[in-house]
């Protein structure tokens, strides 16, 4: 089928063919097919009023010309004169009536009257013509949507899904008709090829999200708006389908986090618990590998800060590895310690650590809490990019300066973030981690009572190919610990 997109005007038309435009008196078959082929191929040229001009001196020597007809018909057809397009088709299927491009075009411009009844016959003879017109049987079946006859519509698109199984749009269509159905095993199936095939189709996308929730499958429907939000970024599109998904599942973490996060002018002090381990727990098997290719530096440049106010290691002390995740840090802080905790609030990310084989103890829990139920217990607290998940810091590094024994030492990192653009010290941004202003890491550990003893600008890991900025902090803890005895070494 002939189909052309454009919304220049086309003057001069007419229900009979346009006169011709300085053609010769009389042309060889040569010239005549010579335009032909530059009127069929306008929409790469990207000028109608050519292939218009082209169709004129054409049906000036040749006023019967079926195919000259045809183009000249849906150029009027898209320049929104459709009774004009009838017309002009109409002259071409009087000189072919066994032409199955005019009976599909004549359909088209039947349907954008409105004209339903009349375009299902001629797309009906259309296809009878030409059986595998994948672009008649999606027009039929808009027809029959037009007129609220879903089971023919159904029909039609499921011709056109055997000729064309990837098309994004049909199986849109195709699965909005059968969900309306009730048939919704076929809805999803035909909606999930959309999806595969264009994952910007938010439609189908919030479609495809309410039936698996209706079928129970809610851990595949979080995961194709999780999926479609991350792929999406902060847009209108993701708000929509975040919002909508939200009304489905009031209390799924993961959409409330970066609804937060993206939309709302209010920053949260932390991330959610319920976030975390559900962010973790899903990555945690593919994490590792991960962080390889984006050239993740945080352990590394933990323990490169360590070595510098610990000295030579000789397994002594007692360390936390706070928010270990899969153990990255854990070789690295392995000789330093007599016992090596680690504790993390993903059971996916703990189940990890464990297999690495070098904490003596692994807790899942959540961080503040656990350092505060654990006075003048550490020699060293390590925590490589876990504060990403904090905006406000002080309840975390009061924490954290309580867990400490006298004289110990913290060691972290985090993203840094412009003092100019984050006048309340952090921020959380659209990756959906807080990111610091260096006033801010440093105010904080004074009102913990800890004192800074190394503080540099750091490299983390490359993000689409750009560097993210950090901060690594050392500090030592109070010289005495506070409101409790000393631990005993």
């Amino acid at each position: 089928m002939t189909d052309h997109n454009d919304s220049s005007t086309l003057a001069e038309t007419a229900s009979t063919p346009p006169a011709p435009v300085a053609a010769p008196a009389a042309a060889p078959e040569a010239n005549i097919q010579h335009w032909l082929i530059q009127a069929r191929n306008w929409p790469q040229r990207g000028n109608p009023n050519e292939a218009l001009a082209l169709c004129r001196r054409i049906l000036a020597i040749q006023p019967r010309h079926t195919e000259a007809l045809n183009i000249l018909g849906m150029l009027l057809l898209q320049q929104g004169q459709p009774a004009l397009a009838e017309q002009t088709i109409r002259q071409a299927m009087q000189s072919a009536l066994n032409d199955a491009t005019a009976y599909a075009n004549l359909g088209a411009a039947l349907t954008a009257q409105h004209r339903y009844e009349e375009a299902i016959p001629a797309f009906n003879h259309a296809l009878r013509l030409r059986a595998d017109d994948v672009d008649t049987y999606i027009r039929l079946g808009s027809a029959f949507r037009e007129l609220n006859r879903l089971p023919e519509a159904v029909a039609a698109w499921r011709q056109a899904s055997a000729l064309r199984p990837t098309y994004p749009d049909l199986h849109y269509r195709l699965g909005a008709a059968l969900a309306e159905l009730g048939q919704h095993e076929e809805a999803i199936a035909a909606l999930e090829v959309t999806h595969r095939a264009n994952p910007d189709h938010c439609q189908a996308i919030l479609l495809l999200a309410k039936l698996l929730h209706g079928q129970g499958r809610i851990a595949e429907a979080g995961y194709v708006v999780g999926s479609a939000v991350f792929y999406w970024g902060a847009t209108d599109a993701a708000q929509t389908l975040l919002r909508d998904w939200l009304s489905l599942v009031p209390d799924d973490p993961v959409a409330q986090h970066f609804l937060t996060a993206w939309f709302s002018p209010e920053t949260p002090p932390r991330a959610a618990d319920a976030y975390v381990v559900h962010l973790f727990d899903q990555y945690a098997d593919r994490f590792d590998e991960d962080l390889r290719e984006l050239e993740y530096r945080a352990p590394a440049l933990i323990a490169e800060a360590v070595a510098v106010v610990l000295g030579t290691p000789a397994q002594t002390l007692e360390i936390l590895d706070a928010g270990c995740g899969t153990g990255l840090c854990g070789p690295l802080l392995r000789p330093y310690a007599r016992q090596l905790i680690g504790v993390d609030l993903s059971p996916g990310m703990v189940e990890k650590a464990r297999e690495r084989g070098d904490y003596d103890e692994l807790t899942v829990a959540e961080l503040t809490a656990f350092l505060s139920e654990r006075p003048a217990s550490y020699d060293l607290i390590a925590s490589a990019d876990t504060l990403v998940y904090f905006g406000d810091l002080e309840p975390v590094l009061t924490a954290a300066a309580t867990a400490l024994r006298p004289g110990g030492w913290l060691a972290f990192t985090v993203e840094q973030a412009e003092d100019d653009a984050t006048p309340v010290g952090f921020r959380l941004n659209r990756s959906g981690r807080y990111s610091h202003t260096a006033q801010y890491v440093q105010q904080s550990l004074a009102q913990a009572g800890l004192t800074l003893a190394a503080f540099n600008l750091v490299t983390l890991r490359m993000e689409q190919g750009q560097p993210v900025a950090g901060l690594l902090a050392v500090a030592s803890g109070p010289a005495t610990a506070p409101n409790c005895e000393e631990a005993t070494p």
